[in-house]
Order: structure tokens, then C-alpha cells, then sequence
């Protein structure tokens, strides 16, 4: 018999900044009674923050839950819940205080875990390092901000925080097999074809709301019911089928399970992706290992009537690929390379009376539209923190994290506002409006002899600008609201964006060699000057961002040196 030892209710391992600015480490309990005091959750690395706030939130769902109540009910509650400004604890403690055996780390039944799990032949366990994604391989120790000792063994309370990592974001690739698992090849377990083999938040574009503290926030992003889908047949609040796995009478087993889809919002937040187990120390004090192996599967499509928290596409070559008989929906991913407003497209966007945007997003409209007096501008601007992890190699290692903000008026939420067609024009005409400077730039080259086009180079260009209008953007959008007129504002926008990447352009031309008059041909573009690149560079800056009201002269005496 095991001990039941750290529990998660009572024991301090959430990491968190209060209002006031105080970081501290609290217990899961005193996340939900100190949430109008908390600003955000802090962590090891910012990735560990989505799957903790999910963990709240299906903690939620299961405490409030109502069974058969109506959508009209459903605001009512929420209402209630908001207008009081916290969470009723004698609620949530009833709730935690049935299941509280669950909740330990380590014991009969150690949360997010299978206890007993052991790997096939002589390895005990693997090091435990392997949960931490911010960890190296050995040989690039040299970049680390963690030493080698510092990774023999975590805390408890680590360790915790990297268990709800692990289950929504750990890589795919070779697994080492579990006793019970069947499906071993050749002495090893590999991800399950047309599944998802990393954690189901590694094939999902992360999205979350922020509020003002921890209690919006949560308040935020529990979904209590989708106008997208049928109330019923997508029930998400009081669904009683949607359990998590610590209410489960029954451990899981050792084996992968493979499932087609979600059977609620809770599920889908507590997803068990992996078979683990915590190996403590002979003292019982810290953690030094970790068994882990492929655990439930699912696939990476069509569960976007219980998965709120991404965008989603229609995919017709998946649908070829899989011999589906319509396109599938699949989620939106975040792209590492681009800031989040460069993404907002299929966020915000409703297209041919298509609406795949987030379900929260979706619950948002909701929010301003059906719960809070428009007058009261309780919730005028909500901050969207988009997370993710990207992989590389078969997505077996980590390659970055993703990890943006950014702060809008919940007009923007509203799917009949001609603001959000301005702010897409606005990004677009700003995306090839940074390709004309691009190609402005390789035409300098081009006059002065130079005919390479180096991608380095022009990723380097692409870079820098965009750093340069980032603020430009951020500033823009959280001031875009129901006051301005949305062509105007654009226009202004897209004015000031031209300003900037004329500037950009001529710093380019001043650092140019090439003398005014100097020629080189330049293929299909034939002969190429640099008084006919910043004529093309102009000409498309116009077409792209409009006339400038307020002219820049041409520089067109000489280049640079």
C-alpha cells in the first residue's frame, strides 16, 4: 500500500503574481478563494499556464454542474457568479473535498497517473529530467539556465506543474513499452497512425481570454454553452458523461486508447495523452524519475464541438488523405515565426456564414451581447494570450514556445462588425506592403551587381520591420472600438504603416553602395536603377496601403557611399 503524500488541494505548487505584484506558490484551493486577488499565473516556462488554467476550469464545470438547465438558465448562473466577484467556496470545496484521495501526487491514486506503471524489462524508470522542456540534451548544457545537478531531481511542487505540462504537451516520436501496452514493435511504441501523437495542446492553436485577475479570467473562458452547435447533442455545462479522469471509478489502463473524440469540455481539458508515474526518492521527499508511454490517443480533427480554446479550417486534402466524406475540421495552429496580430484572421472571422472561429471567441460575443449591460463597460477590453509549443524531427523534440498577447475591445468579438474586415485589410495590405520593401531591397542589390537573393537576408528584413510596427499594431487594435469609423481608422492605420516603411526604405537606400544611375539587368524586370526600384518600391506601396496624405521626399541624388 502506498502512501498518499503532496497533495495537490492543500500543499503550495501553483505558481502565481497577485494584484499587487507578490509572486507566490499556493495550493489548489487557494487558487479559486484568492482568484479576484491574483492578477495571472506565473510558472517554469509561460506553456505550463494553459493546461493548469484547464485543470481550474474543469474543476468548475464539475462543481457548478446543473443538469438539464436551459442556455437562458446558464447566463443566469454565470451572471450570478460574476456579479458576486468570486467563487462560492463552500461549492468548490465540496466538490475537491469528495475527490480529495485523487489529488495527491504520489499514492493508490496519484492524479494525472497510473499507479504501478513500469517498463518493460530492466529500466526502472527514465530521469526526470525528460518532463522539463526547458532542458537540454547533454551536449548543450552550455545554453541551459538549469545545471546538470540541478535536474537529478524536482520538487513536488515542480513536478506537479510539469505533470499538467507533460499531459498536454509532451513530444511524440519512440516511446519506451509499458507492462500492458500492446502495442510494442520491435521492443518500442510508436505514435499512432493518423492520430495525434504529441499532447492534444502540441496540435491545437492554444487561446485563452485574460481579464483583469485570475477570477475573469477563468470567468472568461468557461464555456457554458456554444450558439454554434446543438445544446443537446454538444451539451457543454452539466454534461454528465464528461468526466474527468479522477472521478473515474476505475484507473486506466496501461495500454494506448484510441477514441475518436471528446465527450465534453472537461474531457477535453483533462486529456490524458500519457501513461505516467512518478518514481519519488527512498525518502519520499523529491522526485527523481518518471515512467511514460503513449496513453489516450485522438484525432486531430472534427472535435470542435467540445474543444474551445483554437481556431479551426476546413481541410480538403485531409479529407482526400483520409477518405472522409467531407472536410474535416482541423485546428488552426500558431505560427512562431508571426506576432498574433499577424494570425487574427481566422480568430475574429466569419466567412460565407462560416464560423470557425474559437468557440470562446464565439462565448465572448456572448458575453457583451446577452450577459453585461452594454453601458457598463465592465469588460471593454479582454487581453487573447495565445500558447502552443512547436516540434521538430517527427515532432520528437521541442523546437520554441509560443507565447503572445494582445489586447482588444470586445467589439471585436461581435461576428457583424465592420471593424474586423479593417483590421484584416489593415494586416494583409501591411504583409505585402513589407514584401514590396523585400523586393525594393533586392532590387538595390540587383543595380549594384549583386544578384543573389538570399531568404537569410530577407527573413532579417522581414524581422526587423515588423519589430518596428509591432507596438504600431498592438496600440492600434486595443483602441479600435465602436467610436471610430472603421474605414477611416483603417485608412490611418495603413497611412501610418506606409510613413514607416518609407523610412524603412530609404535607411536601405542610404546604406545601398550603388550610385543613382548605375544599371544591371534584373530578368524579367529588365534593367534595374535605383531610381526604378524606389519608383516600383512606391508605385506598390501605394497600391497596397493608399496615397499618403502627407508626401515624404524622394532621395534620389545618390545611394549611399
Amino acid at each position: 500500500m502506498t502512501d498518499n503524500i503532496f497533495s495537490l488541494l492543500d500543499e503550495p505548487w501553483v505558481q502565481v503574481v497577485y494584484l499587487n505584484g507578490r509572486p507566490d506558490e499556493i495550493s489548489l484551493r487557494q487558487v479559486f478563494s484568492d482568484a479576484p486577488d491574483i492578477k495571472e499565473l506565473s510558472g517554469d516556462i509561460p506553456q505550463q499556464k494553459l493546461p493548469l488554467i484547464r485543470l481550474f476550469l474543469a474543476i468548475l464545470y464539475r462543481a457548478y454542474r446543473v443538469g438539464g438547465i436551459n442556455e437562458e438558465q446558464m447566463r443566469e448562473l454565470w451572471k450570478e457568479i460574476f456579479s458576486s466577484e468570486h467563487f462560492d467556496m463552500d461549492i468548490v470545496d465540496r466538490y475537491l473535498d469528495k475527490w480529495e484521495d485523487r489529488f495527491f501526487l504520489i499514492g493508490e491514486r496519484p492524479f494525472f497517473q497510473i499507479p504501478d506503471l513500469e517498463y518493460v524489462g530492466a529500466k526502472p524508470y527514465s530521469p526526470v529530467s525528460g518532463m522539463i522542456a526547458d532542458v537540454p540534451k547533454l551536449n548543450k548544457y552550455l545554453f541551459s539556465m538549469r545545471s546538470m545537478e540541478a535536474t537529478d531531481s524536482i520538487s513536488f511542487a515542480e513536478a506537479g506543474r510539469w505533470l499538467a505540462f507533460m499531459q498536454a504537451f509532451d513530444t511524440a516520436g519512440i516511446k519506451t513499452p509499458v507492462k500492458g501496452n500492446t502495442h510494442v514493435n520491435k521492443g518500442k511504441v510508436y505514435a499512432p497512425k493518423g492520430m495525434l501523437g504529441t499532447g492534444w495542446l502540441g496540435g491545437i492553436g492554444g487561446l485563452y481570454a485574460e481579464g483583469k485577475n485570475f477570477f475573469e479570467t477563468l470567468m472568461l473562458n468557461w464555456v457554458l454553452y456554444d450558439t454554434k452547435y446543438d445544446s443537446e447533442r454538444y451539451r457543454l455545462f452539466g454534461n454528465e458523461q464528461d468526466i474527468p479522469v479522477w472521478e473515474q471509478d476505475e484507473v486506466s489502463s496501461s495500454d494506448l486508447d484510441n477514441q475518436s473524440t471528446f465527450a465534453g469540455p472537461v474531457q477535453a481539458m483533462t486529456w490524458q495523452s500519457r501513461r505516467l508515474r512518478l518514481v519519488p526518492n527512498e525518502e519520499g521527499t523529491r522526485i527523481v524519475g518518471v515512467v511514460s508511454c503513449y496513453g489516450d490517443v485522438v484525432a486531430p480533427y472534427n472535435t470542435d464541438g467540445f474543444e474551445k480554446m483554437t481556431a479551426w479550417r476546413k481541410s480538403i486534402p485531409q479529407q482526400k488523405k483520409l477518405g472522409l466524406p467531407a472536410p474535416p475540421h482541423m485546428p488552426v495552429m500558431h505560427d512562431a515565426s508571426k506576432a498574433l496580430w499577424r494570425g487574427l484572421e481566422p480568430i475574429l472571422c466569419v466567412k460565407d456564414d462560416s464560423d470557425f472561429r474559437p468557440g470562446l471567441v464565439r462565448w465572448l460575443e456572448e458575453i457583451r451581447t446577452e450577459m453585461l449591460d452594454s453601458g457598463d463597460h465592465v469588460l471593454n477590453l479582454v487581453t487573447l494570450h495565445a500558447q502552443g509549443m512547436t516540434y521538430g524531427t517527427q515532432s520528437s523534440v521541442f523546437e520554441t514556445g509560443i507565447d503572445d498577447t494582445l489586447s482588444l475591445n470586445t467589439v471585436m468579438f461581435r461576428h457583424d462588425y465592420a471593424g474586423i474586415a479593417a483590421v484584416v485589410d489593415a494586416v494583409k495590405c501591411t504583409d505585402n506592403a513589407v514584401q514590396a520593401l523585400v523586393q525594393f531591397v533586392r532590387n538595390l542589390r540587383t543595380s549594384a551587381g549583386d544578384k543573389s537573393k538570399s531568404t537569410e537576408t530577407a527573413e532579417q528584413i522581414r524581422e526587423s520591420v515588423y519589430a518596428d510596427l509591432d507596438g504600431l499594431f498592438r496600440d492600434r487594435l486595443a483602441a479600435f472600438d465602436e467610436s471610430n469609423d472603421p474605414i477611416e481608422y483603417s485608412n490611418d492605420w495603413k497611412d501610418e504603416v506606409h510613413h514607416r516603411l518609407l523610412e524603412a526604405g530609404q535607411s536601405y537606400l542610404e546604406q545601398s553602395p550603388v550610385p543613382v544611375f548605375d544599371e544591371h539587368e534584373a530578368g524579367v524586370m529588365g534593367v534595374m536603377n535605383a531610381a526604378r526600384a524606389q519608383l516600383l518600391f512606391r508605385s506598390k506601396l501605394n497600391k497596397e496601403l493608399g496615397s499618403l496624405t502627407r508626401e515624404i521626399p524622394v532621395h534620389s541624388d545618390k545611394g549611399g557611399k
